[in-house]
């Protein structure tokens, strides 16, 4: 195949604009300091693009999480990273108990700083029934350190339903808004496709109040987990998800990625730290059979068009890379019974669809020939030609047994140029778990 460098090295990549910056979602958990997993970490975002790790902590006292905390930010500063607090409200609803970890490391050379004064950034998770004045209060304990303050507030009166009204209430308290729920259609049983209809609401409430907004972008939601056993799609939110945030062009600030780490949640698109994990989450997050790296490449290629104001179709692939992708699917049909599974089928269920899912971002260059294939259980059920840009489909048709997709050359005898299989084949029913994660695979 053909190589060209349509887009520079990952390293190299120059933003438009400082605010330009995308994150990652990072759940702060064990890490064996015998091990290289935060070093390991830190360069992965790195080298996809990512700005910086929002570090969700909800526990500032243990062991672990101040071990963990301590190698992440030593990560940070020795490879040129950065890193930022998001307070897990969810965890412990006052601020305060953040307060000491939050002036330990404001002032560090790797915690990422934003605006035009260049402050310390901070996110929440929720609000949990905080109010404006609270916060004011809490910001204003940390005498000359001045944090700019972009938390996830979707949770409080009128934010989605009226936030001109939200932001005359709340302007003095924030820099910035985060919408973690607009990452995933609503919870619902029947199909549905994410919508930024409400981000464009609250941005240009933000906007009008010179506040900067953050948009979530996620993959899946799936838990079975705490008594806890939910679904959301999925399909193919994220490449929607990457559109439509594309097609805002400069007007998102910022872009928080959902998640780096969350096994609870199956949104995860690092590596899972096993030590981190419990082993009711092992069940259906882990690293050998629903790893999720596959999706890196096409993250980098969002990133890399995030940064540069370009839509969709303006996505390409990494430097000597004529196409990148991936493939996805749930390894149970959708009229499973998950009757070996005490808490049965998630709610949400009915949103799952029986489909083969995958995204491809194609150079500009090279691709009269090429066609994309997609095989589920000995089967092809879809054929495509691909486009220079970001290209996806779901593709209904999933039938047990292994699912396959390969890029061939129409001109060389449907010679196969690249190929990937998933790991777990697709069975008409569940066996234990009924799991709703998904298998990733990626083109090699």
């Amino acid at each position: 195949m053909r190589k060209g460098a349509f887009v520079p090295a990952v390293a190299a990549l120059v933003h438009l604009a400082a605010a330009r910056d995308v994150f990652a979602h990072y759940m702060v958990q064990t890490l064996w300091a015998d091990t290289n997993h935060a070093v390991q970490d830190v360069i992965d975002a790195k080298n996809m693009g990512i700005a910086a790790f929002a570090l969700n902590i909800g526990n500032v006292t243990a062991d672990w999480a101040t071990d963990a905390t301590s190698q992440l930010f030593k990560a940070a500063k020795d490879n040129q990273f950065k890193l930022f607090f998001s307070l897990d409200l969810a965890q412990h609803k006052d601020a305060y108990y953040y307060s000491d970890l939050l002036k330990q490391y404001a002032g560090h050379d790797a915690y990422y700083r934003a605006g035009p004064d260049q402050r310390p950034f901070l996110s929440t998770f929720s609000a949990q029934g905080t109010d404006a004045n609270y916060w004011a209060s809490f910001l204003g304990s940390f005498g000359q350190t001045n944090f700019y303050f972009v938390p996830n507030f979707d949770d409080t009166p009128n934010y989605f339903d009226n936030p001109r009204t939200w932001m005359n209430d709340w302007g003095k308290a924030v820099d910035g808004v985060f919408s973690w729920e607009t990452a995933w259609p609503r919870n619902s049983n029947t199909p549905s496709n994410v919508s930024s209809v409400q981000d464009e609401n609250v941005l240009k409430a933000a906007h009008a109040k010179k506040k900067a907004y953050m948009m979530p972008l996620s993959t899946l939601q799936y838990k079975h987990w705490t008594g806890q056993h939910w679904y959301r799609p999925g399909e193919v939110n994220m490449p929607q998800r990457m559109t439509e945030i594309l097609d805002m062009g400069d007007r998102a600030d910022y872009v928080e990625i959902i998640t780096w780490n969350d096994g609870g949640e199956s949104h995860y698109i690092g590596t899972l730290r096993m030590e981190g994990i419990f082993d009711t989450m092992y069940e259906y997050a882990n690293n050998d059979n629903y790893s999720h790296v596959a999706w890196q490449p096409v993250f980098t290629s969002f990133i890399y068009a995030f940064n540069n104001g370009l839509k969709a179709s303006g996505m390409r692939p990494p430097i000597d890379k004529q196409l990148v992708g991936s493939m996805w699917y749930r390894a149970i049909k959708r009229g499973a019974s998950c009757r070996s599974d005490p808490e049965g089928r998630p709610s949400g269920s009915g949103a799952a669809q029986d489909a083969v899912n995958w995204a491809v971002v194609a150079a500009d260059y090279g691709l009269e020939n090429l066609r994309l294939q997609i095989w589920s259980g000995g089967q092809l059920i879809r054929k495509v030609a691909l486009q220079p840009g970001l290209n996806y489909g779901s593709e209904p048709g999933l039938a047990t047994g292994p699912q396959y997709f390969e890029v061939i050359d129409t001109a060389n005898n449907n010679k196969i140029l690249m190929k990937g299989q998933g790991s777990v084949d697709v069975k008409a029913e569940s066996i234990g778990y009924c799991n709703y994660n998904y298998v990733v695979a990626g083109l090699n």
